[in-house]
């Protein structure tokens, strides 16, 4: 890497018929295993497409900004193909009704340090590579609980994105998700380390949930930073890492290799989870540092500096941070949690309304999705937990009626392979799944719509 910014440092005052692109083509292969057929068609192409990335270095690196490009496992990619690939891992955040998400504490008139460094303070782990899986959120969400389980023990333990990846059903494991429900998840079922669940979906597929590691790591809720105030997450930093959204579709996100990014066409519209994990100044540059998900070959050795001050990326936008991080206790099993005693049939909530549906639910039927289901009324937002016998589908208030009126669904991820809807199946709908039943028998049901309204979307 180091003998690639060199030769970029050079061509930054040269002309570009002087580049040797065929010599720096040549490096990158080797440097990052591009297992290109020589003089093949996509040799040629992937070659045109490096060519026009060097361009870009070139001429950016050449203007003097505060931040520097270079070279780096992306650099064979256009910006649709970057963005596609590896900045769409935000998804709607869902309506948990049972977390506690605790007050952002007053920070008027609070003394904070020039400078914080949760890396030097050891509560930080090395950088990770998210690879080809839309997992960005795992990883800030494993950042944060690994640090603030550091400073509440003194112990920094490297936790598994692979453990949310694939057993978090209301995130959409490599299609996306969100950090705020991945704490709530975490708090219901702790976290096993990675050294226990490994990661494994990086090739792009969510992988199965293997039940059996001990959890590790649990929290007891979660609080947002007040958005648009960088006073705020300043403060929030102060005290622990924080998961934050920003946009990273940008060729200066792309390739950037080092200093302090600071380009307002970097954007705002969200659509990659990463950390702060500390602040300060450079120069007289106010800059946040960043962990990001592309492994330790990718920037500052896998940190970014951010403009601090600026909303950069729109990181003041959606910050949030776990709160009461502690060990698990050792007897519960982590990812889903196995089924109780089978019922007797008919006798849970959530079930087929061929069969009949209790007392407290309604035959469901919601519009544009095919299927119905036996729905409880929702108890202001908390859902009953009794689900049929083979269900690991998550039971969440998400329905309204015309008139207002809640009612509860099981949330599935229409992505994934398995079985979590049971005998009914996963029917996508707004970035997430609904569990419906699908046979001929006629029924009256009553058509609802989903209540999505108060999910956020940050994006992919």
């Amino acid at each position: 890497m180091h003998q690639f910014l060199a030769t970029l440092g050079f061509i930054t005052v040269a002309t570009a018929q002087s580049v040797e692109y065929k010599a720096l083509w040549a490096k990158f292969k080797q440097e990052y295993d591009k297992p290109y057929l020589l003089g093949s068609s996509a040799e040629d192409e992937r070659f045109e497409v490096f060519k026009a990335n060097v361009d870009i270095i070139m001429t950016e690196n050449a203007k003097g900004h505060s931040y520097q490009l270079g070279i780096n496992q992306f650099a064979d990619l256009t910006s649709e193909e970057f963005a596609q690939t590896y900045a769409r891992g935000m998804k709607p955040r869902a309506l948990w009704g049972d977390l506690p998400k605790m007050p952002f504490p007053n920070t008027s008139g609070q003394i904070l340090a020039d400078s914080v460094d949760w890396v030097a303070k050891g509560a930080v782990t090395s950088p990770k590579n998210q690879a080809r899986c839309g997992s960005c959120w795992a990883f800030s969400t494993t950042g944060a609980v690994e640090g603030a389980y550091q400073i509440a023990s003194g112990k920094l333990v490297s936790l598994s994105e692979e453990d949310l990846v694939s057993c978090d059903k209301v995130d959409n494991g490599c299609h996306g998700g969100a950090m705020e429900n991945a704490f709530q998840w975490i708090k219901k079922n702790g976290i096993c380390t990675e050294a226990d669940y490994p990661y494994t979906s990086g090739h792009g597929q969510t992988g199965m949930c293997k039940r059996g590691c001990a959890p590790a790591v649990t929290i007891t809720g979660y609080t947002s930073v007040p958005p648009h105030n960088e006073d705020a997450l300043k403060a929030a930093v102060s005290k622990q890492p924080v998961s934050i959204a920003i946009e990273a579709d940008k060729s200066a996100f792309q390739l950037y290799h080092g200093g302090v990014l600071d380009n307002p066409a970097c954007g705002t519209k969200l659509d990659h989870g990463v950390l702060i994990v500390g602040y300060g100044t450079d120069g007289g540059k106010a800059y946040w540092t960043v962990k990001n998900s592309w492994g330790a070959a990718w920037g500052e050795k896998g940190y970014i500096r951010l403009a601090r001050g600026e909303n950069m990326c729109g990181v003041a936008l959606d910050a949030s941070y776990p709160v009461g991080a502690k060990a698990a206790d050792p007897s519960p099993s982590p990812g889903p949690s196995p089924p109780a005693p089978p019922p007797a049939p008919g006798s849970s909530h959530y079930e087929d309304p061929k069969d009949g549906c209790q007392s407290d639910e309604k035959a469901i039927q919601i519009q544009g999705v095919s299927g119905d289901f036996c729905s409880p009324a929702c108890q202001g937002s908390r859902c009953p937990n009794d689900v049929p016998t083979g269900v690991t589908a998550e039971p969440q208030c998400a329905l309204k009626d015309q008139s207002g009126d809640k009612y509860c669904a099981l949330i599935c991820n229409p992505e994934a392979n398995d079985d979590e809807c049971g005998t009914a199946t996963c029917k996508p709908i707004q970035g997430v799944g609904i569990c419906t039943y699908d046979d001929s028998v006629k029924r009256v049901t009553t058509a609802l719509n989903p209540d999505f309204r108060s999910a956020k979307e940050i994006v992919i």
